[in-house]
């Protein structure tokens, strides 16, 4: 059995996942004077906050986490200088290419509630896109640039918010496996963990795809489903790009190194599960919304979902790259770009995607049980989040006044139906 050493007036906090939303939260407890135990099944950044994409963007998303993603940028500009780290931050701006009229249409009006939230967001020309991709053969119909929008290397700069959360006073534990949110008489009292006890006054819930599971254990009732999304790198190329690019079946990136980071630009596979058709009353608007970016799958996942609701153990399998996803990628790369005709891809890799009914994460402190703080179904964009969301976990977690409306991210939100389709346009 573990125990958690206390200081008088102080709270016993415990972070399930040492990802980015987990450690970021560690990081401003720590800031604050509260040392949160960080406990991860695996290593820090080995899910989701490390094999993302690595965008910073505003563009876009939603105008509900628009004040939040705001604050978040303001943040990551200052956030290597602060921690004394380096995660390759590159403020080089997002660009984002319609397709067609209609999606045109669509960033127009994006435009608008960008610009009533303060996002620097401006259409631009095509002499422009070429200026900021130099090269660029990709048919559009209109095309959107925000140049306050940035990159990092997402395991780096998750790995650099680890250390720094350590060296403020919290511990991040590798290899701690959470089977279960203990409480009694309604209130919070640690977590079941492979290696024993770990008492708390307050639980973190920010296991990404797991917070499902773990959430039900405890009597509550999270909708998510699992996206797993295929992202690959190329081989180094001369340096040309600082932009981010997402368009139609393509979106990338380039790293400092050379390298480019590829994607089909968003969707990837639902694996299909007992969890996805008990849910999926609640995620049709959604799919119909995306539908040309989903897949559906029956896979291995259906036997790893019926094992976890018999046993009551999770035992999480790797997700696997789709290869033909992949290699579209890497031909809409050289399509877009004749220049890196001859490139090739040097790795391919999968991550899975947390994602909720309407898009939006659950940021919440529910009533019961008493001392739990959730902060998961990120759907595929809390990366960029992460400062603010850290902080306003902080906040949540001290019983202060959040410093934005956190209403629109309620869990109730689902059981009240007051909610809808995802209305992002990236």
């Amino acid at each position: 059995m573990r125990t958690n050493g206390a200081t008088p007036g102080v709270p016993r906090v415990v972070i399930i996942g040492a990802g980015v939303i987990g450690v970021a939260t560690a990081y401003e407890l720590a800031r604050r004077g509260v040392g949160a135990t960080v406990l991860e099944r695996d290593v820090v950044a080995a899910g989701q906050s490390g094999r993302n994409w690595g965008f910073v963007r505003q563009q876009g998303r939603s105008p509900q986490e628009l004040p939040l993603m705001r604050s978040a940028n303001q943040r990551w500009q200052d956030l290597e200088a602060e921690i004394g780290e380096s995660f390759d931050w590159v403020q080089g701006g997002n660009l984002a290419l319609a397709e067609d009229e209609r999606a045109a249409r669509r960033y127009r009006s994006w435009i608008e509630v960008g610009t009533r939230h303060g996002v620097d967001s401006r259409l631009v020309d095509r002499d422009e896109v070429r200026e900021l991709v130099p090269g660029l053969r990709l048919p559009h119909a209109a095309a959107i640039y925000t140049a306050s929008d940035g990159h990092v290397d997402p395991t780096t700069a998750t790995a650099a918010l680890a250390r720094a959360a350590e060296r403020h006073g919290a511990t991040v534990l590798d290899g701690h496996t959470v089977h279960r949110i203990a409480f009694m008489n309604g209130r919070v009292t640690g977590v079941d963990t492979n290696h024993g006890v770990v008492p708390a006054d307050i639980v973190v819930c920010a296991a990404g795809a797991t917070s499902r599971w773990l959430l039900g254990r405890a009597g509550l009732r999270l909708p998510q489903n699992v996206i797993r999304g295929t992202v690959a790198m190329t081989e180094p190329v001369d340096p040309f790009l600082s932009t981010t690019v997402w368009a139609s079946g393509l979106a990338f990136r380039q790293r400092p190194d050379g390298r480019l980071v590829i994607s089909t630009g968003g969707g990837g596979e639902i694996d299909l599960t007992l969890d996805t058709v008990l849910q999926a009353p609640l995620f049709l608007p959604g799919f119909l919304h995306n539908h040309r970016r989903l897949r559906m799958r029956l896979n291995r996942a259906m036997l790893h979902n019926i094992t976890r609701r018999l046993t009551g153990v999770d035992r999480p399998i790797e997700p696997s790259p789709n290869r033909t996803r992949a290699h579209a990628s890497l031909r809409r790369l050289r399509s877009a770009l004749p220049q890196l005709a001859r490139t090739r891809l040097e790795q391919a890799w999968a991550g899975i995607i947390d994602a909720t009914p309407d898009g939006l994460p659950v940021v919440d402190r529910p009533d019961v049980p008493a001392g739990l703080v959730v902060a998961t179904g990120f759907s595929g964009h809390g990366f960029g989040l992460a400062p603010a969301i850290g902080q306003v976990v902080a906040d949540l977690v001290l019983d202060q006044p959040p410093r934005f409306d956190l209403r629109p991210f309620r869990l109730s939100r689902f059981a009240e139906r007051d909610f809808h389709a995802p209305d992002a346009i990236l």
